[in-house]
């Protein structure tokens, strides 16, 4: 009965068959301490090195002090007095409400309205009413600056940016005595 019992032999061979798959498989792969490059980490590295191009990019065009104001270079508003002064006038506080504050003033015969505004979407509601009534907008972020003409907004824009936008146009003389 001796003789149908398995080989102690086999056994033997067969752990020294997994001990050699193990030490193939740790062969095949990079040796210990060094990482390998998978295609997970490669996609990995290459989004990561994407990343700081496009933030290094990003700083290097908003952030530089390039002569251009397109930008504003913090997230604060400028105040009413900071947009006028940009014209060499002094504001003239018109209203203070929770939204928004309004200014006025007159530079080389022009009247300007500045406004400021707690959030862009107060800005946007403001706007969207007034464009109803004419005028010429220069519209940045968290702030209006309104006149009649966009020629007399170049000081303004080349300090602060913003875009210019339109109000209705009612015809020649409407709303003048």
């Amino acid at each position: 009965m001796k003789d149908q019992s398995p080989p102690a032999e086999s056994k033997t061979e067969t752990k020294s068959e997994s001990e050699t798959d193990s030490t193939q498989r740790r062969d095949e792969g990079a040796p210990l301490g060094i990482l390998s490059w998978r295609p997970g980490r490669l996609v990995i590295a290459v989004i990561a090195a994407v990343a700081v191009v496009a933030a290094v990019s990003t700083a290097l065009v908003f952030g530089g002090d390039s002569g251009t104001a397109t930008v504003a270079k913090s997230s604060k508003p400028p105040t009413v007095e900071k947009l006028a002064s940009a014209l060499k006038c002094k504001a003239d506080i018109q209203k203070k409400v929770e939204d928004y504050r309004l200014g006025v003033c007159t530079a080389k015969k022009t009247k300007y309205t500045f406004v400021t505004f707690k959030d862009n979407r107060a800005k946007r509601g403001w706007l969207d009413f007034s464009k109803d009534y004419g005028g010429t907008y220069l519209v940045g972020s968290r702030w209006i600056v309104v006149t009649d003409a966009p020629s007399k907004l170049g000081p303004i824009q080349g300090k602060w940016g913003g875009t210019v936008e339109r109000g209705k146009n009612h015809g020649q003389g409407h709303g003048r005595n």
